[in-house]
């Protein structure tokens, strides 16, 4: 019967402390570390695998929960799951197509069929889209992130009622 508080908290642990170190640790630690390219690489191994937890994680911790809570517990749950699907089906796709028209972009430059002003033309509004979505995807992700630690407090709140005084 312990089982499922377990898996729960573990859950929980894993979904929300995984979110906020990879967000705000270890991404801007890589961004620092890497080349461009590499972190480019990096992230896009990462997000597909990241936003897809973000999108799963809430609707198991609903499916795990131990006792019933507050609806708001539950509001704070679909939150996060809205914002991991926002950024896995809206702003991922988006970011990445606004990347690939960058790279032919830059291949026709080193090709030589532009010139360096002709691409510098070209580049300002995709470098303007893009910190547009990926702005964009950094608010849905601390939206994640309030929004679980939102659920965090209300389950904390619902474990005070079972220990003893």
């Amino acid at each position: 019967m312990m089982l499922r508080p377990i898996s729960h908290m573990l859950l929980y642990s894993f979904a929300f402390g995984g979110t906020a170190f990879y967000s705000y640790v270890a991404s801007p630690m890589a961004f620092k570390v890497l080349t461009r390219d590499q972190f480019s690489v990096l992230q896009n191994k990462v997000f597909p695998w990241f936003f897809t937890m973000q999108s799963i994680s809430p609707i198991a911790l609903a499916l795990t929960l131990p006792a019933p809570l507050a609806a708001p517990a539950y509001y704070a749950l679909g939150g996060a799951t809205m914002s991991g699907i926002i950024n896995l089906y809206g702003l991922l796709p988006w970011n990445r197509s606004i990347k690939v028209k960058r790279h032919i972009l830059q291949d026709r430059l080193d090709k030589g069929q532009i010139t360096k002003e002709q691409f510098e033309k070209f580049d300002a509004p995709l470098k303007k889209e893009f910190g547009k979505a990926h702005g964009l995807s950094l608010l849905v992700n601390m939206g994640y992130t309030v929004a679980m630690l939102t659920y965090g407090c209300f389950l904390t709140t619902g474990m005070l009622r079972y220990i003893p005084k």
